[in-house]
């Protein structure tokens, strides 16, 4: 119900004759034109034309740019864009005749198309490692989402109210004052003039410590991406010693080299790669756009490596007297395998702190 007490509108009632199904109601507009007036209604500003006719977000996606972009977070940006641009309309249907408001969901209306931009936006590898886009088309639809709060009917408020506490709850916490307080004004039924406000400035608040939450994120993976760059380097370095043939350790049955080291680093990988299995079987399952999990393992995978070819040289060298160096080549490759393992208690901690980042 709106505002008015009438049927919903749909949301093509914005420059479109519309049927409210009462007797006596005249339509919004008159022949698609929505530049004049009707009943005092004032006309949709810029933006909300533009908002109503996107051809991605509402008439069909004819120049391909959603679908030729297949990125999940770009995806889900455009879904959720659709689904304020609906929202907006909406509240533009079913808000009262004679508005004096010239930038009547202007705004709400230019944060949805920059963020359908953001989303459609090709990116360089600087912009991807530092999130611009991302961030610019979230910070846009959370926004959005707390102006469109500010335009709507009473009724359609208290149902917004529901979803949006629970997600409060979650971002806040339960003993939140804010949450409280909007709780009570719920019970005590209070007027439209009375909650919007407090609804926006929660939402405002719980989408501020969700952004803050997916910039950690963000930040995280450039922290596992510098720590697999170095042990990248460390790799490097472990073949160009095998080039020099510096590193033979200690075999009888086979030369050393680079072709041995290789091979240490393959088995020392496989045995990462062994027990980096359980730690992301667990993974939280919820949506993440930067792929935490992927980079996880790509660190356990160059980690292992250095594992072997540390572990290995400590044999060679005898500091641990109850283990020895193998005299052959199938034993060494054992060996590099269980110390690629090892790998697993150093990155354990960065298991426990990526399970926290996405829980």
């Amino acid at each position: 119900m709106g505002a008015s007490g009438k049927r919903p509108f749909s949301i093509w009632s914005v420059g479109r004759p519309i049927n409210l199904g009462t007797t006596g109601d005249k339509p919004l507009s008159h022949n698609g034109d929505n530049s004049h007036n009707v009943q005092g209604h004032a006309a949709a500003g810029p933006a909300l034309t533009q908002l109503r006719d996107d051809p991605v977000l509402g008439r069909g996606d004819d120049a391909g740019d959603a679908t030729r972009r297949k990125a999940a977070w770009r995806q889900v940006v455009l879904s959720r864009a659709r689904r304020a641009r609906h929202e907006l309309l909406c509240a533009w249907a079913a808000s009262p005749p004679r508005r004096d408001l010239d930038r009547w969901g202007e705004e709400a209306a230019e944060l949805i198309l920059k963020a359908k931009d953001s989303a459609l936006h090709a990116v360089s590898f600087w912009s991807w490692l530092e999130g611009c886009y991302q961030e610019q088309a979230w910070l846009s639809l959370h926004e959005a989402e707390a102006q469109i709060i500010e335009v709507l009917p009473l009724e359609e408020l208290r149902a917004r109210a529901d979803g949006l506490l629970g997600k409060a709850k979650h971002a806040l916490g339960g003993d939140d004052p804010r949450i409280w307080y909007v709780k009570s004004l719920l019970r005590e039924d209070a007027t439209a003039s009375e909650l919007r406000p407090r609804l926006a400035h929660l939402a405002r608040a719980t989408y501020d410590a969700l952004d803050d939450q997916y910039a950690q994120s963000r930040g995280y993976r450039n922290r596992l991406i510098r720590l697999t760059v170095t042990a990248l380097a460390g790799i490097v370095l472990c073949l160009v010693a095998g080039t020099m043939s510096t590193l033979d350790f200690g075999l009888t049955d086979h030369v050393g080299g680079w072709r041995t080291v290789m091979l240490i680093l393959l088995f020392g990988s496989i045995g990462a790669l062994v027990t980096a299995i359980p730690p992301l079987a667990k993974a939280n399952g919820a949506r993440n756009p930067f792929s935490l999990p992927l980079f996880q393992l790509l660190l356990k995978l160059t980690m292992g490596p250095l594992f072997a070819v540390v572990g290995l040289l400590i044999l060679q060298d005898k500091l641990s007297g109850r283990f020895h160096t193998p005299p052959n080549l199938r034993g060494l490759l054992i060996w590099a395998t269980l110390f690629g393992a090892m790998q697993q208690s150093v990155t354990r901690f960065i298991d426990q702190r990526v399970t926290r980042i996405l829980g």
